[in-house]
């Protein structure tokens, strides 16, 4: 139901993509995306194929190919633990989530229609797993989140239906910044398709 509200959602963004007029607005562009995750080698747990949710703020100076994005990006995989004591989680099978809030710039060119541009971003990351625990009368779930430093690397295709308006394709990189006894991850590897728009 959360997916078919995001559908929705994104609907009505670009309905009201092909009636803008220009103005400081017009600057202001929110991309949205939905794709596939990667959870690249780790040797103590194994990631199936996962979903990633790209949403993000981004704004365009006038006259300028650089342009500044913040980004909240949500990431969930299931996975299968072997790893005993070098596991973050005593759940041998579960869904790992993921929260990045990162912020950054890129470089954008566009030519007649076609756009493509490259973005660096750091800010945070949060993993978040349930632990269980038992006792006399049942057990007990809850979900524990890391925090550590957040990379992301992206590249991305547009197409222009409107002026203010495109689809996208976007390819990006958020590599593991902290190795620590728990974890050899190389990071995540996503691929996102969607569109941007500005809201007026």
């Amino acid at each position: 139901m959360y997916r078919y509200s995001l559908f929705i959602f994104f609907a009505c963004y670009a309905t009201a993509a092909f009636s803008q007029t220009e103005g400081v607005s017009s600057r202001f562009y929110f991309p949205g995306m939905i794709g596939v995750n990667l959870h690249l080698y780790d040797q103590h747990q194994h990631y199936k194929r996962g979903f990633v949710l790209n949403t993000a703020m981004e704004y365009r100076p006038d006259n300028s190919p650089v342009f500044f994005r913040f980004n909240y990006d949500g990431i969930s995989s299931s996975y299968r633990s072997d790893a005993g004591l070098y596991q973050q989680t005593n759940v041998q099978s579960g869904t790992l989530h993921v929260n990045y809030f990162v912020a950054g710039a890129g470089y954008r060119k566009k030519t007649k229609g076609i756009g493509w541009y490259l973005l660096a971003q750091t800010g945070l990351e949060q993993r978040n797993y349930d632990v269980v625990s038992g006792t006399n009368t049942g057990y007990t779930i809850k979900q524990v989140s890391k925090k550590q430093p957040a990379f992301k690397l992206a590249g991305g295709f547009e197409y222009y239906l409107a002026p203010h308006f495109a689809l996208v394709a976007e390819p990006a990189y958020y590599p593991n910044l902290i190795q620590h006894r728990y974890t050899s991850s190389a990071g995540n590897l996503t691929f996102s398709i969607g569109f941007t728009t500005t809201l007026f």
